[in-house]
């Protein structure tokens, strides 16, 4: 009963995708003798990650809608989020004499693809190491976010960036050190409990040291009856701690409850955001991030903010449904593909997708080299609840 229900649906939405629904048993022939761009899909649209799935195929219907041309077939199926069965579903595609897939989302189901040679896959992963040959992450990787990093380090001189990563086999540290092209000036593992990241913030900062430091100034200056001393006092007990901190930029190479525990920490720390450069990766304008007096001013590379607004507005007014939002790069994917199919007499070529000139896409400018996409990204800052563009 659950295998015939997932069939409804993946029958439903290839009608509905399909501006003229498609048999693939009597209209095959029809298709191939014709200048018809054939797509094929690869998304979980079944199991716990179907709603992404869901929210990603949408994002490629809007693409359709938007681009408006009835001779782009698209086959969805259904990779349910593993290796075996994205191995199962690009075999089908590979029978149906596809050449070019969006898909998969995630980095585990690429696993076996590597065998299929004739496919070339565009995966949303943001990973980009031991890639299949025949695959291109097209996610916002950490490369790109250190090339910017990197550009905005050098304009405002940052000159003691510290990098801070939690202890966890799924973020390594040493991988954006020796890619990113930042020296960092110091950098520290944390422990990912909640309960012991305050007392690890306080000895990156030497919150103790400074404490005593305020401690030992205030007695000193009781004992003075000099008005400047006075008037020194009066500043000083309004204070937590004395003394500078030995850098001017912390990036923190984590997100969610973790990335707001640490930042919280360094205010508990008394080391405040006006002072001291805050930096993150891997943020997609989480509002929720605006509730933080902590998260003020707290900077991150991203795509296009206005144009991903502009998606998110166009999803809501044509399904009735706020979207994934990293379902933008599945929207610019299939744009991209058909970029290349329209500039080459409706003919696609995989070797169209390493422009030298690159493209530009809702997210922004972007160039595929190697088995990555390679993204010119925007530094934005969180200031007043909102996201402010500062680079």
């Amino acid at each position: 009963m659950k295998n015939l229900l997932i069939f409804l649906i993946l029958s439903y939405l290839l009608f509905t995708i399909n501006s003229t629904a498609i048999s693939e048993s009597s209209n095959e022939k029809e298709i191939a003798n014709q200048n018809y761009l054939k797509i094929g899909v690869l998304f979980p649209l079944s199991g716990k990650f179907q709603d992404i799935g869901k929210s990603f195929l949408k994002a490629i219907q809007l693409a359709l809608y938007d681009i408006s041309n009835e001779n782009i077939k698209i086959y969805p199926k259904d990779s349910k989020g593993n290796a075996l069965d994205a191995y199962k579903a690009a075999k089908e595609f590979e029978e149906l004499g596809i050449d070019i897939v969006i898909g998969p989302i995630f980095y585990e189901s690429l696993e076996r693809l590597g065998e299929i040679s004739n496919i070339t896959f565009i995966s949303l992963t943001n990973k980009t190491q031991k890639m299949p040959k025949n695959t291109i992450a097209f996610g916002i990787n950490i490369k790109s976010q250190i090339d910017i990093l990197k550009k905005y380090f050098d304009e405002i001189k940052i000159t003691r960036a510290i990098l801070l990563s939690p202890k966890s086999k799924f973020i390594n540290q040493n991988k954006i050190i020796s890619d990113g092209y930042i020296n960092f000036y110091r950098t520290y593992n944390y422990d990912t409990n909640p309960k012991k990241i305050t007392g690890e913030i306080e000895k990156i900062t030497k919150y103790r040291e400074r404490k005593k430091e305020l401690e030992r100034r205030i007695k000193k200056l009781e004992k003075s009856d000099e008005y400047k001393d006075k008037k020194e006092l009066e500043i000083l007990e309004q204070r937590h701690t004395l003394g500078k901190v030995n850098f001017d930029t912390v990036v923190v190479l984590d997100f969610g409850e973790r990335l707001k525990s640490v930042l919280t920490s360094f205010m508990f720390s008394d080391i405040s955001s006006k002072k001291v450069n805050f930096f993150t990766f891997n943020q997609w304008f989480d509002e929720s991030l605006f509730a933080e007096n902590a998260l003020e001013n707290l900077h991150f590379p991203s795509i296009d903010y206005k144009n991903l607004k502009k998606f998110e507005k166009n999803y809501l007014k044509k399904f009735k449904k706020n979207p994934n939002k990293v379902s933008i790069l599945a929207y610019d994917a299939l744009g991209l593909i058909y970029f290349c199919w329209k500039n080459n007499n409706a003919e696609f070529k995989s070797d169209q997708l390493y422009n030298k000139n690159g493209f530009k896409g809702l997210q922004g400018e972007f160039l595929i080299k190697k088995n990555f996409s390679k993204q010119k990204l925007k530094i934005y800052k969180i200031q007043n609840k909102k996201f402010i563009k500062v680079y």
